[in-house]
C-alpha cells in the first residue's frame, strides 16, 4: 500500500519552529533540520540552506488528492529533494530541482516499500527589506485539493531580516538617547544625588553603541544596540531611584532638625504649652506624613512619585524649620516666659501686683502707728 509522506520542509531551528501537533499529520521529521546559519537575525544577500528527512506514517489512501506544499519568502530559491529506500537513493544520483517559490508534491510520491524517506534541501538568499522585519524562510504543510491546510500539518521557520539603514536610524536614535542621559546625570550631581549606579549603566552603553557603531555585522549591531537601551533603561531608573531617595534623605534630615528644635522648647525652656511650639508640632507631623507616602511610593519604586512627595514633604519641613528657627532667635537662650498661657502670666502678674501694694500697705500703717 502506497503510504502517504507530508513532505513540509522543516527549517526547525529551536526558537523558531511553530510545532504542529502530530495527530493530523500524515508524516515525521526526522531530527531537527540542519539550518545554516543556525541562528540569530538575518541580512540582505546572505545565503541559506536547510536540510531534512521526512517519512511517511500513513497511508496515501486516506489523502489521495493532497499536496504537499512547500513556501519561502526568501529569493534565489532552490528546492533539492529525491526519494531514500532503506538508505539509497532512488533518483540515481539526479534529484529534482525546483525554483518555485510554491512547490506542490503529489502525497503519491511515495509509493514505494521499505524504509521510505523523502529528503528535501533548500537554500535561498535573503531579500532586500525597507525596514526590519520577519520573514519566512521556509514553510511546508499538506493541503487538500483545494489547497487549504491541514489541521495541525503546518510547520514554518521565521527571521528577522535586517534593514541596514534601519541600523544607523537606531544607533543616531540610540546616542541621543545617551546623550539625554549624560546630561541627566551631570544634573543630578549636580544636586548632590549619588548617581553610581545609572554611571555604570550609562558606561555599558555607551560601550555597547560603540560596539555597534564599529561592526559592519547588522545583525550583531541590532544586538549590540538592543543592549545599550537595556543598559540605558536601567541608567534612567536608578537615577530616577536615587534622585527620590535624595529628596527622602534630606526631608528626613530637616524634620530631624526640627524635633531637636521641639525638644529644645519642650525640655530645655520648658514650653511645651506656648501656642508656637504646638504649631510647630503641628506643621512637623504634616510634614512626616507626606514623607511616609514618599516612602510608601518608594517601596513600591514608583520612583518619580516618590521624589514628588518628598518634594512636598521637604517644602513643608523647611518652612517649618524656619518658623522654629524664627522663635528660637525670639526667645534667646536666657530666661522665657510661657507666653503660650498668657492668662496664667496675666493672672500671675496681677498677683504679684497685689502681694507688693499689700506689703507697702502693710508698712505704710505700721510706720504711721509708730508715729501716733
Amino acid at each position: 500500500m502506497r503510504t502517504i509522506t507530508k513532505v513540509l520542509i522543516g527549517l526547525l531551528i529551536a526558537a523558531c519552529l511553530v510545532q504542529a501537533a502530530s495527530a493530523s499529520s500524515s508524516y515525521t521529521v526526522s531530527g531537527n533540520p540542519t539550518v545554516s546559519p543556525s541562528s540569530g537575525d538575518l541580512t540582505p544577500g546572505e545565503k541559506v540552506t536547510v536540510s531534512m528527512k521526512i517519512t511517511p506514517k500513513e497511508t496515501a489512501d486516506k489523502y489521495e488528492n493532497d499536496m504537499l506544499e512547500f513556501y519561502s519568502d526568501l529569493d534565489n530559491i532552490k528546492w533539492t529533494y529525491y526519494v531514500s529506500v532503506d538508505g539509497k537513493d532512488m533518483s540515481g544520483g539526479k534529484p529534482t530541482v525546483s525554483s518555485s517559490r510554491n512547490l506542490r508534491l503529489s502525497v503519491w510520491l511515495l509509493e514505494y516499500k521499505g524504509d521510505e524517506a523523502l529528503i528535501v534541501d533548500f537554500e535561498g538568499t535573503v531579500p532586500k527589506v525597507t525596514s526590519t522585519q520577519e520573514k519566512i524562510v521556509t514553510r511546508y504543510r499538506q493541503v487538500d485539493a483545494d489547497y487549504k491546510a491541514r489541521e495541525n500539518t503546518e510547520y514554518a521557520i521565521k527571521r528577522t531580516i535586517v534593514n541596514p539603514q534601519d541600523v544607523q536610524t537606531n544607533i543616531g536614535t540610540a546616542k541621543t538617547r545617551l546623550n539625554t542621559l549624560k546630561a541627566g546625570i551631570d544634573e543630578k550631581i549636580a544636586l548632590g544625588v549619588d548617581t553610581s549606579a545609572a554611571q555604570t549603566k550609562y558606561d555599558e552603553a555607551k560601550a555597547a553603541i560603540n560596539r555597534a557603531e564599529a561592526t559592519s555585522d547588522y545583525a550583531a549591531a541590532l544586538k549590540e544596540l538592543t543592549a545599550a537601551q537595556d543598559a540605558m533603561a536601567a541608567a534612567e531608573t536608578a537615577l530616577s531611584q536615587a534622585w527620590a531617595q535624595k529628596a527622602i534623605t534630606d526631608t528626613q534630615n530637616t524634620i530631624g532638625q526640627i524635633d531637636g528644635i521641639i525638644t529644645y522648647f519642650e525640655v530645655e525652656r520648658k514650653m511645651g504649652t506656648d501656642q508656637r511650639v504646638i504649631n510647630l508640632k503641628t506643621q512637623r507631623d504634616l510634614a512626616a506624613q507626606s514623607l511616609s507616602a514618599a516612602n510608601e511610593k518608594m517601596n513600591a519604586k514608583d520612583y518619580n512619585s516618590a521624589r514628588i512627595k518628598a518634594t512636598e514633604a521637604y517644602q513643608k519641613a523647611n518652612s517649618t524649620l524656619t518658623m522654629g528657627t524664627q522663635v528660637r532667635q525670639e526667645v534667646g537662650e536666657g530666661f522665657s516666659f510661657n507666653f503660650g498661657n498668657l492668662p496664667l502670666y496675666i493672672g500671675a502678674g496681677v498677683l504679684i501686683v497685689l502681694i507688693v501694694a499689700g506689703v507697702l500697705h502693710f508698712r505704710g500703717r505700721r510706720k504711721w502707728d509708730e508715729l501716733g
